[in-house]
C-alpha cells in the first residue's frame, strides 16, 4: 500500500507542516476540520508537496529526515521551489 510524505501550508499564516500518512486526502481533511492541540492552528491548510513511498515505514523515515538537521537543506529547497511554483501559477 502506498504511503505519502507531504508538506502542508497554512493559507492564513504561511506556516509549513511536514507529515506522513497512508491516506493523504483523509489527513488533509482532518487538519482542516480539527482544532485543538493535536493539530496546528492556522488553517485552512493546503497540500503543496507530496512524495509517494512504497510503505508507511519508508514515508516515516523520509519525514524524519526532512525534519532533521541533516535534511534541512533539502527541506529549504522543497519549500522555496514549492512557494515559487505556487506564485508562478497565480
Amino acid at each position: 500500500m502506498p504511503a505519502y510524505v507531504y508538506v502542508l501550508r497554512s493559507t492564513v499564516t504561511g506556516q509549513h507542516f511536514i507529515g506522513s500518512t497512508s491516506n493523504l486526502q483523509d489527513r488533509i481533511s482532518h487538519y482542516n476540520r480539527t482544532s485543538g492541540r493535536t493539530y496546528r492552528p492556522g488553517g485552512p491548510w493546503e497540500c503543496v508537496y507530496v512524495e509517494v513511498c512504497d510503505k508507511l515505514e519508508d514515508a516515516r523515515k523520509r519525514e524524519r529526515h526532512l525534519r532533521s538537521l541533516d535534511g534541512v537543506d533539502e527541506k529549504i529547497k522543497i519549500l522555496y521551489t514549492t512557494v515559487e511554483r505556487s506564485r508562478n501559477q497565480q
